[in-house]
């Protein structure tokens, strides 16, 4: 049976009349709306900067969803949701308007004290206005009132810190809702509960047994529209600190007892807070696509990377000397995301000898794979056996990546949201390999479109022995 919500709520989108807002939440909220997900009462609020009607918002909203469904749209679910849509236009950074919110949606709802959801659809500068705002303009510390804050999560340690203890201030740490849409993918939810669910897979997922782990996120794509942001941040900070390095502690963590947000963040901080990254040029590989700075807004001396390949360890002693690859670039031959786990051979096994390998398909498809090997005496030669299944959701109630997680939030539930010592363990990381590059250590290896990125990958895992895994 779907689960759906019972109690009343507010939804309030800040930021609107932006691309996020139309791209993904509006359409998310229909599906939700389309699978009865939602009580008899709530409101979906759009706030932004932004002048409109009432009506023209609305507008925005329904013609949003029908350019994500087309034909497939519920004309009659859809004009029900309508139904429901409100429209603020307010300046986040002052107070007066967030006076004017508050008033607003308590004659909206009548003056009843119900869940109030607040995603930020915004930009991360104005992050603290809307928290300030929203800290001093409620009635009471009691109100319910979570936030659901997307990464990323400030630019380094030293600002990812400094948010946290701003928000402190004003909410508790379980009132915020740090969001990666990746965690919302079926594919990457799949990974701890297969390990959960399989004895076998999780005692193949010991250190121990493990030679090597790839974890690959390719897109075939460049920056597009989004190269403000991008110059400002570059694919390590962009993709490697919370989309690939989340991978890798599903993947490398102990299994808690209990399924809960907080048991599962602990075990997944230990394994952030244990990477250790050898960061120097010979563990670190990064790359540029050709004619990136031809783009406008780009400087014709940017040394902003679109592909990134770095080798690293987990300091604990299961792991001692396996060594994790971690790469992720734009302008690829294709758009494949996949985690390659390479198990030891025996001593006694040929160096020729292919290894068993557990494979796991993120996107396009969404896939597990394990392959064994046997030898067929007569012609002295190897056959690889190939078990592969689909670990996508195809059933009634499958959601989209966001579905999954605003559900989870207006449920008041957070097992596929991330903390803020586990974002401050992974920049860490992240900021040792920015520091090397942004002081010019690190050369910049220039890449054709089209191509697998630049052959100086190659070299990461050839010092240990392996080779990248390229499933196609």
């Amino acid at each position: 049976m779907l689960f759906s919500i019972t109690n009343p709520f507010v939804f309030t989108v800040f930021g609107a009349s932006g691309d996020l807002a139309k791209l993904k939440i509006f359409p998310t909220l229909y599906e939700l709306m389309l699978q009865n997900r939602f009580p008899k009462e709530f409101y979906i609020v759009g706030f932004s900067r932004t002048k409109l009607t009432q009506s023209a918002f609305r507008k925005i909203f329904k013609e949003s969803v029908e350019k994500k469904f087309g034909k497939d749209v519920n004309t009659k679910v859809l004009n029900a949701l309508i139904k429901h849509v409100y429209y603020f236009s307010g300046q986040y950074t002052q107070i007066e308007d967030f006076i004017a919110f508050r008033l607003f949606l308590e004659k909206t709802t009548k003056k009843r004290k119900i869940e109030h959801i607040a995603y930020f659809s915004v930009p991360p500068v104005v992050f603290k206005d809307i928290v300030r705002n929203l800290g001093e303009t409620r009635r009471s510390k009691k109100d319910d009132i979570r936030l659901i804050i997307e990464k990323p999560f400030g630019e380094d340690k030293k600002s990812a810190e400094e948010l946290y203890h701003f928000v402190s201030q004003y909410f508790t740490e379980k009132q915020v809702y740090l969001l990666d849409h990746y965690l919302g993918k079926t594919s990457v939810q799949s990974i701890l509960h297969l390990r959960r669910s399989n004895r076998i897979l999780s005692h193949m997922l010991h250190g121990s047994e493990i030679a090597n782990i790839q974890i690959t996120a390719f897109e075939d794509i460049g920056v597009g529209d989004r190269i403000g942001y991008f110059e400002q941040v570059g694919t390590v900070r962009d993709m490697i600190q919370s989309h690939l390095l989340q991978i890798l502690a599903l993947i490398t963590m102990n299994i808690p007892n209990h399924l809960d947000a907080e048991s599962v963040q602990r075990e997944k901080h230990a394994v952030l807070s244990a990477i250790d990254c050898p960061c120097d040029s010979e563990n670190i590989v990064l790359g540029q696509y050709k004619h990136y700075s031809d783009k406008k807004g780009v400087s014709k001396t940017t040394r902003t990377e679109t592909f990134a390949a770095v080798r690293l360890f987990l300091d604990q002693e299961d792991w001692y000397k396996v060594p994790i690859y971690l790469r992720t670039g734009k302008k690829l031959h294709e758009k494949h995301t996949y985690v390659v786990v390479e198990l030891k051979k025996f001593p006694f096994q040929p160096k020729h000898e292919e290894p068993n390998r557990l494979i796991i398909e993120l996107q396009p498809d969404e896939r597990i794979h394990i392959t064994l090997v046997n030898l067929h005496e007569d012609v002295q030669q190897q056959q690889e056996i190939t078990t592969t299944d689909s670990i996508a959701c195809s059933i009634e109630g499958c959601l989209p990546d966001h579905g999954t997680l605003l559900l989870e939030v207006i449920k008041g539930e957070r097992l596929h949201f991330l903390s803020f010592h586990e974002i401050i363990s992974a920049w860490t990381v992240v900021d040792q390999i920015t520091s090397l590059s942004q002081k010019n250590k690190l050369r910049l290896h220039r890449y054709e479109h089209g191509s697998m990125g630049p052959k100086a990958q190659h070299t990461l895992p050839k010092k240990d022995g392996f080779s990248w895994y390229d499933i196609h």
